[in-house]
């Protein structure tokens, strides 16, 4: 599971009091949702558009004693917020931070 400090203190940071409704965009390798499971009772929805990145969340979500709580969706935030109804307590994202770098050799 790649994990950064960024991620790290962000999944300490948020607050979650009260929260019964978590959705994580873009959860990546799901470090958040399993961090925010470990500190509430929510049901936490995690959302990731790379396959490659859902199919790793889902394992390490799998392998958690959190799994009952966190579902792994692969799709984009505009295709999910199209077909889902569900009410959210609270929304969370560790989007990536670039400030004059080089181009990624891929895509995704």
């Amino acid at each position: 599971m790649k994990v950064g400090t960024d991620g790290v203190l962000l999944g300490a940071w948020i607050p979650v009091s009260g929260a019964q409704r978590i959705l994580d965009i873009g959860t990546g390798t799901g470090l958040l949702a399993l961090m925010l499971a470990q500190r509430c009772d929510a049901e936490i929805d995690a959302i990731e558009i790379d396959d490659e990145a859902a199919s790793q969340a889902s394992e390490n979500v799998l392998e958690s004693e959190w799994s009952g709580r966190i579902k792994v969706i692969q799709t984009s935030f505009q295709d999910y917020r199209r077909i889902s109804e569900v009410k959210y307590d609270l929304l969370v994202c560790n989007p990536p931070f670039f400030s004059k770098s080089l181009k990624a050799k891929t895509e995704s």
